[in-house]
C-alpha cells in the first residue's frame, strides 16, 4: 500500500484556524485579550434565579461562553463591599462572610412592590435587607464603599447583565451588537 501523507495545516488557513480555536477551548481558559476584534456578536441569555447562562452562534454552531473561572454557570449574585462590587463566582465566594452586602433571588423582585404579599416568601430567602426604593419599588439595602445605599432590583439586574455581557465579549473576541434574554 501506498502512505499519503497530509498536507501541513498551513495549507489549509481554515483548519489551522479552527485547530487553534479547538485546542484553546478543549484544555484552557480563554486568551483573554484587551484588544478587541471589530466583529459584531448576537448572545442570547438565560437569565435564572440561581444561574444564568450566555450562549452566541460562531461559525454556525450554538457555543455556550465560559466565564473568568471557565465555568458555563455564572451565579446570578451581586455582592458590595467596602472597596468593590462583585457579580457571579466572585460574590458566592464572599457571600458567609459578606451576606448582608449579598444579592440574590433579584429576579423575583423585577416589577413587585415591597409590601406585596407574596414577596414575604423572598424576605425569607434574601440575604440583605429588602426595602422601598425610590420607584416605590423593591429593592436591596446594602453597604457600598461605606455607604448604605438602596439598590433597586432593576439597578442590581443591569450590573448582572453588564457583568456578562462584558464576559460574552472577552470570550467572543467581539462587540455584543443585540442580545436576547
Amino acid at each position: 500500500g501506498v502512505l499519503l501523507k497530509a498536507p501541513p495545516i498551513a495549507v489549509y488557513p481554515f483548519a489551522a484556524a479552527l485547530h487553534e480555536r479547538r485546542s484553546t477551548r478543549a484544555c484552557s481558559r480563554p486568551q483573554w485579550s484587551t484588544a478587541m476584534v471589530s466583529k459584531s456578536v448576537v448572545i442570547g441569555i438565560d437569565l435564572g434565579a440561581c444561574e444564568s447562562y450566555v450562549a452566541y452562534v460562531g461559525k454556525g454552531v450554538v457555543d455556550l461562553v465560559q466565564n473568568e473561572v471557565s465555568k458555563r454557570a455564572t451565579p446570578s449574585i451581586v455582592g458590595f463591599t467596602n472597596r468593590e462590587r462583585l457579580i457571579g463566582d466572585a460574590a458566592l465566594a464572599q457571600i458567609r462572610s459578606n451576606a448582608k452586602n449579598t444579592c440574590r433571588n433579584f429576579k423575583h423582585l423585577l416589577g413587585r412592590k415591597v409590601d406585596a404579599p407574596d414577596l414575604q416568601a423572598e424576605r425569607f430567602w434574601s440575604t440583605s435587607p429588602l426595602c422601598e426604593c425610590d420607584d416605590g419599588l423593591a429593592g436591596y439595602e446594602v453597604m457600598y464603599k461605606g455607604q448604605e445605599r438602596r439598590m433597586s432590583a432593576v439597578e442590581v439586574t443591569a450590573m448582572y447583565l453588564t457583568q456578562l455581557r462584558h464576559i460574552a465579549e472577552k470570550w467572543c473576541e467581539g462587540k455584543v451588537t443585540d442580545v436576547v434574554i
